[in-house]
C-alpha cells in the first residue's frame, strides 16, 4: 500500500509539474527568459555531445558549470526527447517535480505524518508567491520567481539544499554513515559545480548541525554532520581553482565592493513604479519569517533549552541559508541589476518548503484524493502540456528570418545571437561568437564552432556577414573593414561581406577575449 501511494503521488508530481510549466511558460515575457543565450547553455552543449565527444574538445564551460545536479536533469530531458525545444520545457517540469518531492520528503523526515500533503502544501505556497507577485507587478515578478523553470541559473543549488537539508535531518534523528556520505558527496558535487551551493546548503547545514550539538541526546551525530559537510566545502572550495580555474578568475572580476553592491541592492530593491516595491517589500518580508522563528529558536537556546524543534530545524536551515547568500552577495558586490535577483532563490524556495511543513502538519485529508489528483493531473497534462505542446513556446530568435531561403550560411555574431541562431536553425546558420569589438569571444560556446566548415572542409566556414547588434561599429570597421552592404535584420544592421576572407583570416588572428566583455 505504501508503495502504491508513492507511485501515485509521484505521478500527481509529474501531472502538476507539467501543467504549471505550461502555465508559467505562457506568461508574457517567460518564454523568452527560458530560452536566451544563458539558458542554451547545457542545449548547444548536449547538443554537440549528439555528435560525439570530439566536438566537446573546445568547449568552454561557465564559471560554475551546473554539472549536477543541472547537467543530469537536462540529459535526462534531452534524452526523452532528443529536442532542445521540448527538453527546455520538460527539464523545468523535473526541477520542480524534484523540488516537491524533496519537501515531502523534508516533511516526513522532520516527523510529518503525510508527504502528499506536504506537496501540496508546497505546491500552493509556491502558486501563491506567484499570484501575489504578477497579480501586482506582471512581468517584474518573473525575476524573482521563474527559476524554477529554467535550466541552470542555480535552481541546481536549491535541489541540492533541500537534499542537504533531508539528510542532516536524517542524520540527527537516525544517525549513520548513509546520511554522512550523502551529505559530504553532495557538498563535494555542488560546490564544484555552483559556488553558491557553499550559501544554499553548506553554511546552513553547518550552522543547524552547530546549534543541534547543544543538546546532549544528539551532540555526536550534529558533530558528525559538522566534520563531513565542513570537510567536503573545504576540499571543493580548494579543488575549484584546480579543476575550474576561471572560476576564480572570474569571482575577482565581479568583486566590485561592498558598497556598490549594497547601493545596487537598495536600488533595485527600491523601484520608481510602487507595484514593483511592493512585490520586492512583500517578498523580503516573507523571507524573513524564519529569521524571526530562528531568533525564537535562538533566544530560547540561550535560556537554556538544549533541543531545537524538528520545525524549528527547517526555520533555522532556511534562515541561515537566506542570510549567508545575503551576506555573499553583499560581500562581493556582485548584484548588479535586477537579474540579479536570482541569487535571492533561498529567501523563497525554502522559506517555502518550511511553511509547506507547517500547513501539512495541521491539515487532515484521506489517503484517496492523491490518486483521484493524480489521475486528474496526468490526464490534464497529456492533453495540455505535453513537451511538445510546450516546445511551441520557446519562439525562436527574430533574427532568424533574415536568413531564410539562404543556404547553409556563416558568420560572426554577439554572445547573445550565437546560441541561439545555431541551435534554432538546426545548425543551419553557423556562428563564430565574437567580443564587442570583433575578436574572438569563447565565453560559454565551443570555439571550434568558427574552426571547421560544417557545410563540409576542413577550414574555417565561408563567413558572409556580421550582426552587430552590441558590437562596437569602430572596431569592427577597423578589424574587418566596411562592408559590401548593410541590411536591417530584426531592426538590427546587418553588414554583408562578399569575401569570405575579409572576415577569416583577421578573425584567425585576432586574440580572443576569454572574461566577459
Amino acid at each position: 500500500m505504501r508503495r502504491l501511494r508513492l507511485i501515485l503521488l509521484v505521478v500527481a508530481v509529474a501531472g502538476l509539474s507539467l501543467l504549471a510549466t505550461a502555465l508559467v511558460l505562457r506568461l508574457p515575457g517567460a518564454a523568452a527568459l527560458t530560452g536566451n543565450a544563458d539558458v542554451l547553455y547545457l542545449p548547444a552543449l548536449f547538443d554537440d555531445l549528439h555528435r560525439g565527444l570530439d566536438a566537446l574538445r573546445g568547449w568552454h564551460l561557465t564559471p560554475g558549470p551546473y554539472v549536477f545536479p543541472d547537467m543530469l536533469v537536462y540529459g535526462l530531458a534531452d534524452l526523452a526527447t532528443g529536442d532542445f525545444r521540448q527538453a527546455l520545457p520538460l527539464a523545468a517540469a523535473l526541477q520542480l517535480g524534484l523540488l516537491l518531492l524533496l519537501g515531502g520528503a523534508v516533511h516526513r523526515a522532520a516527523g510529518g505524518r503525510s508527504a502528499a500533503l506536504a506537496v501540496t502544501a508546497l505546491a500552493a505556497v509556491l502558486a501563491l508567491l506567484f499570484a501575489f507577485g504578477w497579480g501586482l507587478a506582471g512581468a517584474y515578478a518573473l525575476n524573482w520567481l521563474i527559476y524554477p523553470f529554467i535550466v541552470t541559473f542555480h535552481f541546481g543549488a536549491i535541489l541540492i539544499a533541500a537534499a542537504v537539508l533531508l539528510l542532516v535531518l536524517r542524520q540527527l534523528d537516525r544517525p549513520g554513515p548513509w546520511p554522512l556520505a550523502g551529505l559530504a558527496a553532495l557538498i563535494l558535487a555542488g560546490v564544484l559545480s555552483d559556488s553558491f551551493v557553499l550559501p544554499y546548503a553548506a553554511a546552513p547545514a553547518l550552522a543547524l548541525s552547530l546549534l543541534c550539538a547543544m543538546a546532549p541526546r544528539i551532540r555526536r551525530a550534529a558533530f558528525a554532520a559538522v566534520m563531513a559537510v565542513g570537510a567536503a566545502a573545504l576540499a571543493a572550495f580548494l579543488l575549484q581553482g584546480r579543476i575550474n580555474p576561471l572560476n576564480g578568475v572570474y569571482r575577482d572580476q565581479l568583486d566590485l565592493g561592498i558598497g556598490y553592491g549594497l547601493f545596487r541592492l537598495g536600488g533595485v530593491l527600491w523601484r520608481a513604479d510602487a507595484a514593483e516595491t511592493a512585490v520586492n517589500l512583500g517578498l523580503v518580508a516573507f523571507a524573513l519569517l524564519p529569521v524571526f522563528r530562528t531568533a525564537t529558536v535562538l533566544r530560547g537556546l540561550a535560556a537554556g533549552h538544549r533541543d531545537i524543534d524538528p520545525s524549528d530545524r527547517i526555520a533555522v536551515f532556511a534562515a541561515a541559508s537566506s542570510l549567508a547568500t545575503l551576506l555573499a552577495v553583499v560581500l562581493f558586490g556582485i548584484f548588479r541589476d535586477d537579474s540579479f535577483l536570482r541569487y535571492f532563490q533561498p529567501w523563497l524556495f525554502l522559506t517555502a518548503l518550511w511553511l509547506a511543513h507547517l500547513a501539512a502538519g495541521r491539515l487532515r485529508m484521506p489517503a484517496w484524493p492523491v490518486g483521484a489528483a493524480a489521475a486528474v493531473l496526468l490526464a490534464a497534462a497529456l492533453l495540455w502540456a505535453r513537451p511538445a505542446q510546450l516546445a511551441a513556446r520557446i519562439e525562436p530568435p527574430p533574427t532568424l528570418a533574415c536568413f531564410a531561403g539562404e543556404a547553409p550560411v556563416a558568420g560572426l555574431a554577439g554572445y547573445w545571437w550565437a546560441k541561439p541562431l545555431v541551435l534554432h536553425s538546426g545548425r543551419r546558420i553557423q556562428i563564430a561568437q565574437v567580443a564587442r569589438n570583433g575578436a574572438p569571444y569563447p565565453w560559454i560556446v565551443n570555439e571550434d564552432w568558427a574552426r571547421t566548415d560544417w557545410a563540409g572542409g576542413a577550414s574555417a566556414p565561408p563567413f558572409g556577414f556580421i550582426l552587430m547588434d552590441g558590437l562596437n561599429a569602430r572596431a569592427v570597421i577597423a578589424r574587418y573593414g566596411m562592408p559590401d552592404r548593410v541590411e536591417r535584420c530584426a531592426g538590427i544592421p546587418l553588414w554583408r561581406y562578399d569575401d569570405p576572407d575579409r572576415l577569416r583570416r583577421p578573425l584567425a588572428a585576432a586574440a580572443p577575449v576569454t572574461l566577459p566583455d
